[in-house]
């Protein structure tokens, strides 16, 4: 019996036999092998043992997209399904009957325990993105037959509205669900990274049907705010609070998200006990920042304005009440009001159309660009998981130098 670590070199350099079949067994994975055939076809498979009978599985051919490394992960499932008593095998014959509304169900059900770090409110974001426009296009599909075609219509579709829908959900309540290109690109990447743990777990085989799907051009929808912009912001803020028409707490979300560049739900649901007044900063766990578990817990520095907002407000808190800004109106938790409170009021009185709440973490990131700060620190002010988030900010590194090129210039103008 011949034992490698198979690699791609190994692979490739192993020949067809002359007649049957050769095997070369893993010596890393026990069970996991390649067969080669005189065809000079190469395959991985692995042998298993359930309810005392032995069984092969066959993972896939050498080559796209099954690597050494691919097809042993994949073999590692197989044998530890079995070791729980489950048979792999017999649910992978069975997927290609299995539709992609099945899979969206099982994904959403069994995908957070695969995926322990991945926040509940991106989970629910999927809920969504799947439920309201991969579901309506494509959910009666058989999940097996899904081809790259069918992928690219469903992005198309949902791009041009065909997904849209305006939803009673209660007496007082609707959801208004709308196309996009942005909505597009969002669902597209839910739906890929859904078909990717149904192949990793041997629901589905290779390759990704989403794989190399071209999304449609998207809008460049960021804003930043000048300083001018943002002293209109606060002035706003300022003579709402001061008319009644916003609370000192509803004033005070929207001043620190500008403040402290922080996300708005990082804000808007800060608990008491994140707070660290002494240490200057906002301590938020890993369930409460976008990075999740990659990254920890997300320490916020607070300038001095912001801490003197978070030290005013802590001086008005209610006994044992566990939010900064809980809901009103008798409900529990925190409060959810700020999307409406920004645009239909804080957006008309400070003059800024067209602004989104987020616009506001981008404007910090562009004042700290401005004052000197580089990429990465922007990046760990930001709590980016990578550097790629960061990227975006690098086309306003222009602005410093172009200022800078200016005054230069100014010297030795003159009258010209």
């Amino acid at each position: 019996m011949e034992k490698k670590k198979l690699t791609k070199r190994v692979v490739d350099a192993t020949s067809p036999p002359t007649v049957g079949e050769a095997r070369v067994w893993d010596e890393a994975l026990p069970g996991f092998c390649l067969r080669v055939y005189p065809t000079g076809r190469k395959v991985y498979a692995v042998k298993y043992r359930l309810a005392g009978s032995q069984r092969w599985a066959t993972i896939g051919e050498h080559g796209k997209p099954w690597t050494p490394d691919e097809a042993r992960d994949q073999a590692t499932d197989i044998l530890r399904a079995a070791a729980r008593g489950i048979d792999a095998l017999a649910e992978r014959k069975a997927a290609p009957t299995m539709l992609v509304g099945e899979l969206i169900d099982r994904y959403l059900a069994e995908g957070p325990r695969d995926k322990p770090n991945k926040r509940a409110a991106s989970w629910m974001q999927d809920a969504s993105n799947l439920n309201r426009h991969t579901r309506p296009l494509i959910g009666r599909k058989q999940a097996g037959k899904v081809t790259k075609s069918d992928i690219t219509s469903m992005v198309a579709d949902i791009s041009d509205g065909k997904t849209a829908q305006d939803i009673k959900t209660g007496p007082r309540g609707r959801a208004i669900i709308r196309g996009g290109s942005g909505i597009a690109a969002r669902t597209y990447s839910t739906t890929r990274a859904m078909f990717a743990w149904a192949i990793e777990k041997g629901l589905l085989s290779g390759p990704n049907p989403c794989a190399g799907v071209k999304l449609p051009a998207r809008a460049d929808k960021e804003r930043f705010l000048s300083e001018k912009q943002g002293a209109q912001l606060f002035a706003a803020l300022d003579s709402l609070e001061a008319e009644g028409e916003l609370t000192k707490r509803q004033a005070s979300i929207f001043r620190l998200l500008l403040l402290t560049g922080a996300r708005r739900r990082e804000i808007a649901g800060l608990l008491w006990s994140e707070v660290d007044l002494e240490g200057e900063r906002l301590i938020l766990p890993p369930e409460r920042t976008k990075a999740g578990g990659m990254s920890g817990n997300r320490r916020v520095a607070l300038n001095s304005v912001a801490l003197a907002i978070l030290k005013d407000l802590a001086r008005e808190r209610k006994a044992r009440e566990p939010y900064v800004f809980p809901a009103t109106k008798g409900k529990s938790g925190a409060t959810t009001a700020e999307a409406k409170l920004w645009s239909k009021k804080v957006l008309p009185r400070a003059g800024l159309d067209g602004v989104r709440i987020h616009d506001l973490r981008h404007s910090f990131a562009s004042f700290a660009l401005a004052d000197g700060a580089s990429l990465a620190m922007i990046g760990r002010a930001l709590g980016h998981a990578n550097s790629r988030a960061t990227e975006r900010y690098a086309k306003l590194t222009d602005d410093p130098l172009r200022a800078l090129a200016e005054k230069v210039g100014q010297r030795f103008g003159g009258g010209r």
